[in-house]
């Protein structure tokens, strides 16, 4: 083994390929039965002749019997539960055949994953049901059309493959969301605050404004009685509080942010931590705002207490990186739009220009992506090194910044 682990590591790898691709049981076999019929024709002995038979036999078998097994194979697939990038999810296979067949293997190159499903059936009689599960890495909608079915029986000397063409399954893969614990509030006019206060907890007395469901720590004087009846279980009134900040998060999306490949790069990264931040604002009673540019303007308001931030998600799923505007001149146009909101995140490479000087009732949480990092991710190192300018909340993020613990 340690020579062999040698010569591999000797070999360059075209000629680790072409050897694997001319020296393998199949060309075996085939000179063994010429040197067997050569022996043969030499010698004049029959169990000679007989063994040359026996390996063209083999040969014959192997290369039609794989070709039968595949004859009337068809394949539909379908999507179990929702996908998200950075997580697990399952695909549902359906394989139906005309008769039984033996030794199938499925592969499955799906674009939002970056190794290849495989599948392997021993047997199916006319129909079987196969759950895969897979690992997510990159968001955005993909449609799935094709997959390669093989097979290799009964010896397993030949391989045959051919391409399926499936029912269109389209799948929406759900951008990375983090658990954060809390965001920086409004910079208060004090010489000893620092924007990096937790929010207040749920339940002011201003104004009522949804139901939720009941969780642990919440008072039993806030239960929606009634709904909880019609319901079947408790859950409880939302206050809007008067003194609530509003959020507002512009994006990049011009194709020079986008630094970086697949799902590290500095667009992926922005659209997590927005989804991320809208997702803790809403749920502590906050009023969103997402702001893009992506050929027109576009504006995503997101009320206080939204229990489900679907739509939000599948927003962000699809989004491009084909916008012209910067987030400076997104933040200027947006602050005039949206005169009610009192924090403002936006998003910028470190080697841009700082984002336009704020009036001192806002505050600007300033993220600033390490644009090299992402290109070279291992000559760095995490970093949560956060500093304060005025109203200016300035948050370093490289490749490593652990996101859920961005702000604390």
């Amino acid at each position: 083994m340690k020579e062999q682990a040698l010569l591999s590591n000797r070999l360059s790898p075209e000629i680790t390929a072409w050897l694997q691709r001319w020296f393998n049981l199949h060309v075996v076999i085939w000179l063994l039965s010429l040197a067997c019929f050569f022996a043969a024709w030499n010698r004049g002995l029959a169990l000679l002749y007989g063994l040359s038979s026996l390996c063209l036999s083999l040969l014959l078998i192997s290369h039609l019997l794989p070709r039968l097994q595949m004859r009337g194979v068809q394949v539909t697939r379908a999507l179990i539960g929702e996908l998200t990038a950075g997580s697990e999810g399952e695909l549902a296979y359906l394989v139906t055949t005309k008769g039984r067949r033996y030794h199938l293997q499925l592969s499955d190159d799906l674009p939002f994953s970056e190794t290849e499903q495989n599948l392997f059936i021993s047997r199916c009689d006319t129909s079987i049901r196969k759950q895969a599960t897979i690992y997510c890495e990159r968001r955005g909608k993909f449609q799935l059309r094709q997959l390669t079915l093989s097979s290799s029986y009964p010896f397993g000397v030949v391989r045959h493959s051919r391409h399926l063409t499936t029912d269109r399954l389209d799948v929406l893969v759900l951008p990375r969301v983090y658990n954060l614990q809390r965001i920086p509030l409004p910079v208060i006019a004090d010489a000893n605050s620092d924007g990096d206060l937790r929010i207040p907890q749920q339940g002011g007395q201003d104004e009522f404004a949804a139901v939720r469901e009941y969780t642990q720590g919440d008072t039993l004087r806030h239960i929606h009685w009634r709904a909880s009846a019609r319901q079947q279980q408790l859950v409880v009134k939302e206050y809007e509080r008067s003194d609530r900040p509003v959020l507002l998060v512009t994006l990049d999306s011009r194709p020079v942010f986008n630094q970086g490949e697949g799902s590290r790069s500095t667009f992926e990264y922005a659209i997590s931590i927005a989804a991320s931040m809208i997702r803790f604002a809403s749920r502590e009673g906050m009023q969103s705002i997402l702001v893009f540019e992506n050929g027109d303007w576009h504006d995503y308001v997101v009320p206080a207490y939204s229990a489900d931030l679907y739509d939000l998600y599948a927003l962000l799923a699809t989004l491009e990186s084909n916008g012209t505007q910067s987030c400076s001149d997104l933040i200027e146009q947006a602050v005039i739009r949206f005169p009610q909101a009192n924090l403002i995140a936006g998003f910028r490479l470190q080697d841009d220009n700082l984002l336009p000087m704020l009036t001192p009732y806002l505050t600007h949480i300033d993220i600033e992506m390490d644009a090299e990092s992402f290109l070279f991710p291992m000559r760095n190192s995490p970093t949560t090194d956060h500093h304060r300018e005025g109203n200016r909340l300035i948050y370093p993020v490289n490749a490593l910044s652990p996101l859920q613990e961005l702000f604390q």
